[in-house]
């Protein structure tokens, strides 16, 4: 049965953590060469990785701060006046600017220093290196700031919940722009696809809905979040890479579909990017999982703390490829809130957008059809596998407003799509 969603509202309501003093006395003598930050996959997600979860919560001021669980006779202004963010004690999904925070090229002293973020509503995500006073993050970018990598202080940062603008909450709505505003009581058409989610870009809410929570396979809609997570881990795309993938070995072996890399060669990573968004190949997307990763394991682990890191409830990655596998699912809303969030890079954007490209020899067509047929359409990633059927998140752009309609198991995705984004365009305003 149809569902209209006029206005869904995110409920995503993590806690995160920052250590009180006499705890940070404790162990600020503890060298850094000594601590290990753990990661664990198979963990239920959690506002903190492993090193903080077995802190104990409170609130202070409206911040989410950690207290030591013996009792304190401070008053909580005391308490807060003492809290300091230190990343060998763990890190967090995201930090929070206190104050303007330089963009550094390094950890060491010599490093120069860009151009500021401003304090307030300003969000970077830790990628786990940090140095004596300074942390490596990633920073999603916004109107006046590019996203990219860079050193923080983490004098200028503490601990923060998911920002708002990624997992819009009833509390924060007001920060963010206002839904479109339904303006025509024409039902959304009907298509083949099983579960629909259409989510406005600007606000981040649902605007309609079809079993938008189902947990199913993604099939290649998965090289999204691989190929975000590689441009938040390496964005030097010249990077060269040599290749040890075989992608006649994997047609072989479970009919993978591939750009073509084979050992001895060596590509740069922009080239397997492309490879991934453009031909959908699981060669490229197994191979820069291998190359930028310790182990395939750790890039998947990497993939998940992503999912965990936008409040994406009904998702979990097997894999970088997309292939069916137990554990390896998705829900069509949060492909759609995983895409929103990746469309914030220029590099992502102009990856999904691109119908032909050629690197390193290998020339590739973007397999996304709507590129081409649909206007204003600029992305994101189509896939297909025996169990998922056809999925797309698909991203259209009209007078400068841009939503995601994201469809698991479909039958016409050029069909449905049109459908629906001609029906958005007709039945909201903005």
């Amino acid at each position: 049965m149809r569902q209209f969603v006029p206005r869904r509202v995110g409920t995503h309501a993590s806690a995160l953590a920052i250590v009180g003093a006499a705890l940070g006395i404790a162990v600020a003598s503890t060298p850094a060469a000594q601590v290990q930050i753990a990661s664990d996959s198979t963990a239920e997600p959690s506002s903190l990785l492993p090193a903080q979860a077995a802190l104990d919560l409170v609130t202070l001021e409206g911040v989410p701060t950690s207290a030591p669980r013996t009792p304190t006779t401070q008053g909580a202004d005391q308490l807060h006046a003492t809290v300091t963010f230190d990343p060998r004690l763990g890190l967090p999904q995201w930090l929070r600017a206190v104050r303007d925070v330089p963009l550094w090229s390094g950890a060491d002293a010599g490093a120069s220093e860009g151009k500021a973020l401003p304090a307030g509503n300003t969000y970077v995500k830790p990628l786990g290196p940090f140095g004596d006073s300074r942390l490596q993050v990633y920073f999603p970018g916004d109107g006046e700031h590019p996203a990219g990598q860079a050193w923080v202080d983490t004098t200028a940062v503490e601990p923060s919940g998911i920002p708002p603008w990624i997992a819009p909450s009833s509390a924060l709505a007001s920060a963010l722009p206002a839904a479109p505003l339904r303006v025509s009581d024409a039902p959304a058409p009907d298509t083949t696809a099983i579960h629909i989610a259409i989510v406005d870009d600007g606000s981040g809410q649902l605007l309609y809905g079809e079993q938008p929570n189902s947990q199913v396979p993604q099939a290649s809609t998965t090289k999204i979040a691989t190929t975000i997570v590689a441009l938040e881990r390496s964005p030097n795309l010249s990077r060269r890479i040599n290749v040890t993938v075989s992608a006649s070995g994997m047609v072989a072996r479970d009919g993978s579909s591939t750009m073509g890399i084979e050992p001895g060669r060596s590509v740069s990573l922009d080239t397997l990017l492309h490879g991934m968004m453009l031909p959908s190949g699981n060669d490229a997307a197994e191979q820069v999982a291998i190359a930028l990763a310790d182990s395939r394991e750790q890039y998947v682990d990497w993939m998940n703390q992503e999912a965990a890191a936008l409040g994406l409830k009904d998702t979990h990655f097997a894999n970088p490829s997309g292939m069916d596998a137990a554990g390896h699912y998705s829900s069509a809303y949060d492909m759609a809130m995983l895409a929103r969030y990746a469309m914030r890079n220029a590099t992502f954007r102009e990856l999904a957008s691109t119908t032909r490209y050629t690197g390193d020899g290998f020339p590739m067509t973007n397999l996304n059809r709507l590129l081409e047929l649909y206007p204003g359409a600029d992305g994101v990633k189509i896939g297909f596998t025996d169990a998922a059927q056809k999925t797309i998140v698909a991203s259209a752009t009209r007078e400068g407003h841009r939503v995601f309609v994201s469809l698991m198991h479909s039958q016409d995705l050029v069909g449905d799509c049109t459908a629906l984004f001609n029906w958005v365009w007709d039945s909201f305003a903005w």
